[in-house]
């Protein structure tokens, strides 16, 4: 009897329900089932934040720059997927290795879309110049990511929603490589348009965007301009990143010329993420390292710091024991392509623990080594490029220094001294100046790729560098893993997400060894 009881109480309260149901409003019923602080909808400039935030942290600090990082040497790989990495078993060639990276970058160039749109159709949004021109900017960005990487790859159906918000495209169709940059380039045009001199506001009557841009927006009065400053340094990178398809590389070397001059003028002014705080904000090598702590000093970059008496060696690496080093001889280098598999064996760079360093999208000293070789494919300017590259050098020292000081500050002890101004400026004279005299264009690149080594994601950009160079047959840079023989990684894979799902994709990948055997386009390739 209980039992029927219960029943007849459950058929009545559902009775009860249905009434109060039938009483509710629509609008009380269309709120069933939302949670209110899970928004399916946002203001452009919120989207701005998120974009800035994860373009740096996982676009710019995060695999990409960590496989890169292994390849160019700048770090060996000693444990788990970066040792395989490495020594080439698996890794360069599945599609899981680099399918955390992949959907992070397609989220980026999602958004950024999502917020351009905004800007231009959204009653609110019209009239914020400014957040649509750094929307732009972060999806020109993401999008010469994907394309330096990838090769032919989405980008023109990606991001791309329904009204319902829904994907249009589910299997996205593969782009060239040529056609992703054509609108990189077109993005950022569209971009200095609408900063109209740095002069430019937001209007929108949603409101400006103000200090929800994390990297430049702490001064309103300087916002434009510097992301203005910053469109101009991404169209030297990558008008330099296509000379190798030039139609009149002349023409193009004095155009990287004229956007150097409209960039940054000094360090304060270049596009980096810098909110890591040591605590709840943590610059994402240091994260990788903390966890994972695979990788360890490079025999093959030591190797180049000695060559040239170089002061960032041995003070910028540890001993095994975790000491700032004193001798090279104390490091313990890892050889590249055949260490051994071992934790704490041998010696560690000391930016590994930047727990506080900024991740740079584009840094001073980048600009000015682009200013640099420019300058020496040009010809007939040596003295200017050579001021150029002395300029690069120091600045570069001046950002390892915040590297190592973090390390040494917050983690590790010891001290950043011996990455002074003046002793870069000294270091320049003695040991680069004669270099670069004897062969310029050599010497500018391999102070280059040594300024890239640290913890601001700046890796990637040595190995488009390098693989650039390859393509112009041109061996400047010298790497010492003796794989690299035939099996140097000429592009990363595609993600396994999209290798899975999309059938243009997975037969694109294959086996995944096209990645040994076939250069990007602007190297060289054919897709």
């Amino acid at each position: 009897m209980k039992k029927y009881k219960s029943i007849g109480k459950l058929l009545a309260v559902s009775f009860f329900t249905a009434v109060i149901a039938s009483a509710c409003t629509e609008d009380a019923m269309d709120k069933v089932n939302k949670n209110p602080n899970n928004p399916q909808d946002a203001p452009a400039k919120f989207l701005i934040t998120d974009l800035g935030v994860s373009t740096a942290f996982s676009t710019v600090g995060g695999d990409f720059s960590l496989y890169s990082s292994v390849y160019m040497e700048h770090e060996t790989g000693i444990g788990n997927q970066l040792y395989r990495a490495e020594v080439r078993s698996g890794e360069p060639t599945i599609a899981t290795t680099y399918n955390n990276a992949w959907i992070s970058v397609y989220a980026n160039i999602k958004n950024a879309k999502i917020a351009i749109n905004k800007c231009q159709e959204d009653p609110l949004e019209i009239g914020n110049v400014v957040t649509e021109a750094i929307a732009r900017i972060l999806l020109a960005y993401n999008g010469a990511v994907v394309a330096d990487v990838f090769g032919d790859t989405p980008f023109s159906e990606t991001g791309i929603l329904n009204p319902d918000g829904t994907p249009t495209y589910m299997q996205p169709k593969i782009d060239s490589q040529e056609s992703i940059y054509k609108e990189v380039m077109q993005n950022l045009d569209n971009a200095i348009t609408l900063l109209k001199d740095g002069t430019a506001t937001d209007e929108g009557l949603s409101g400006a965007v103000g200090s929800k841009d994390l990297i430049y927006g702490s001064n309103a009065r300087t916002q434009a301009g510097l992301w203005l400053k910053t469109a101009y340094a991404l169209k030297a990178r990558y008008t330099m990143r296509l000379l190798n398809k030039s139609d009149n590389k002349t023409t193009d070397l004095q155009n990287i010329l004229t956007y150097v001059s409209k960039s940054f003028t000094n360090p304060n002014e270049e596009c980096k993420l810098d909110i890591y705080d040591g605590d709840s904000q943590l610059n994402p090598l240091w994260a990788f390292s903390y966890s994972r702590n695979s990788l360890a000093a490079s025999e093959s970059l030591i190797d180049k710091f000695v060559a040239r008496n170089d002061p960032r060696a041995p003070q910028a690496f540890t001993d095994p024991e975790g000491e700032q080093a004193t001798k090279v001889e104390s490091i313990n280098v890892a050889p590249n392509g055949t260490p051994q598999e071992l934790q704490y064996y041998y010696g560690m760079s000391m930016i590994s623990w930047a727990m506080t360093a900024p991740t740079q999208l584009i840094s001073y000293h980048e600009i000015k080594f682009l200013e640099a070789e420019a300058l020496c494919r040009l010809g007939g300017r040596n003295d200017d490029a050579k001021a150029a590259l002395k300029d690069a050098v120091v600045a570069a020292f001046a950002n390892l220094k915040n590297s190592v000081a973090s390390a040494a500050d917050n983690w590790l002890g010891g001290n950043a001294d011996f990455l002074s101004d003046a002793v870069a400026e000294t270091y320049f004279e003695d040991e680069v100046a004669p270099l670069f005299d004897a062969n310029p264009l050599k010497e500018t690149m391999i102070q280059k790729y040594l300024a890239f080594f640290g913890a601001s994601g700046e890796s990637l950009e040595a190995y488009n560098d390098y693989r650039r160079m390859k393509g112009a047959n041109e061996n400047l840079v010298e790497l010492k893993n003796p794989l690299n023989s035939n099996k140097f990684p000429l592009r990363f894979g595609y993600g396994a997400d999209d290798v899975l799902a999309n059938v243009a994709i997975k037969e694109a990948f294959g086996d995944g060894q096209y990645v040994y055997s076939e250069p990007v386009w602007w190297a060289g390739g054919s897709r």
